[in-house]
């Protein structure tokens, strides 16, 4: 929770416009289950490696979660649950390479 969702802007920014992104797939899930939210919250990402800085920056590094890696949750209650794979792929944060994850709900 350290750092933020990716956004349209952080993607202009870097000179690719119209670039998948983790806000915009979130507010595009809750449109589609017609949901509205006061503000978008912060992500947990679960992967990601931000590691503090010193100087107080983060820096954004490549996962060190193996292949494979998982997280098991349990929920005791109904809810709708937004899951996004990191569409960043220029970056280190996913070896320059976006790959597919799989979500099992039993």
């Amino acid at each position: 929770m350290l750092f933020p969702a990716c956004n349209a802007g952080l993607y202009e920014r870097a000179g690719l416009p119209d670039h998948p992104n983790c806000r915009d797939n979130l507010l595009n899930a809750l449109r589609e289950a017609r949901v509205s939210i006061p503000i978008v919250p912060d992500p947990v990402n679960l992967f990601q490696r931000s590691e503090p800085q010193p100087d107080g920056r983060l820096e954004v590094l490549a996962s060190n979660n193996p292949p494979g890696g998982n997280v098991v949750m349990r929920a005791e209650v109904d809810l709708l649950m937004v899951l996004t794979a990191c569409s960043v792929d220029y970056h280190p944060t996913n070896g320059g390479k976006c790959t597919a994850i799989t979500v099992e709900i039993s």
